[in-house]
């Protein structure tokens, strides 16, 4: 994989750099100091992935992430002296977010990450699926940012089973854990109807992969049974939603019953 990196500081170069070679599959093909050497470096050198300051003298790194999720194919991942930022990097695309000083067990994380999800691309692009090309590209949201006792967590929307209106956020639920998220279920439910979620209430945006069967309640309502043995229950309002998606028999489609 070869690696653009963005910082200022010289010293951060060389410590990135120094964590890039621990690993046989990662090459270094460039450094920059500011946010245009670095749009100009991608440019050239194509780089899978950019780590990149989040603080840069001449634009911000999220200024920076968006203008390369336009113009390239490199992934980014962001670092900072905090971890004041997270949440904003992960919902500007990043897949990853390191806090300086940088462990090496957690450089290698991040960097696992991005090979998994270069991975799938190349899958993606092998086997011709839309649904595997780069999230960031398509609308589609790498991770959802969920918070827990003040720790920010990166979740795949995957492993989420179901999200649900919590005040002015929303409460991600993944089997018995519960995340916050500071976003709004119209716009997860407009992001996620691609990888299978469906609104079954004015609250409610359920995974349909994480559905274990579906009973009929009437009058166009369902009983939702998840694998996690949760049940959720839906209105009438979104029943053609969930026939789109569970292909009940006929007698079934009948708002009587």
């Amino acid at each position: 994989m070869k690696v653009l990196i963005v910082d200022e500081q010289a010293h951060t170069r060389q410590n990135l750099i120094h964590l890039c070679g621990r690993s046989d599959d990662v090459r270094v093909v460039g450094e920059a100091a500011c946010g245009r050497s670095a749009l100009y470096a991608a440019g050239q050198l194509n780089p899978d992935i950019m780590l990149m300051d989040v603080e840069l003298p001449d634009m911000s790194g999220f200024d920076l992430l968006r203008a390369v999720g336009l113009d390239t194919h490199a992934m980014g991942i962001m670092v900072a002296k905090c971890a004041d930022y997270a949440y904003t990097a992960f919902a500007e695309g990043a897949i990853d977010y390191l806090v300086t000083p940088v462990a090496a067990d957690r450089f290698d994380r991040a960097i696992a990450r991005a090979r998994d999800r270069l991975d799938h691309e190349l899958m993606g692009t092998a086997d011709q699926s839309p649904h595997l090309v780069r999230p960031g590209r398509t609308g589609l949201p790498p991770f959802l940012v969920g918070e827990r006792q003040r720790r920010l967590y990166p979740l795949d929307p995957r492993s989420i089973d179901y999200i649900e209106v919590d005040g002015n956020y929303v409460t991600l639920r993944a089997g018995r854990t519960e995340y916050l998220s500071r976003d709004s279920l119209k716009r997860l439910s407009t992001q996620l109807t691609a990888l299978g979620f469906i609104r079954i209430e004015r609250s409610l945006l359920v995974n349909a992969a994480s559905v274990s069967y579906v009973e009929v309640t009437g009058r166009g309502r369902f009983a939702l049974t998840l694998k996690s043995g949760v049940c959720l229950h839906s209105s009438t309002a979104y029943r053609g939603d969930i026939l789109r998606v569970f292909p009940l028999p006929r007698r079934y489609r009948d708002t009587s019953l």
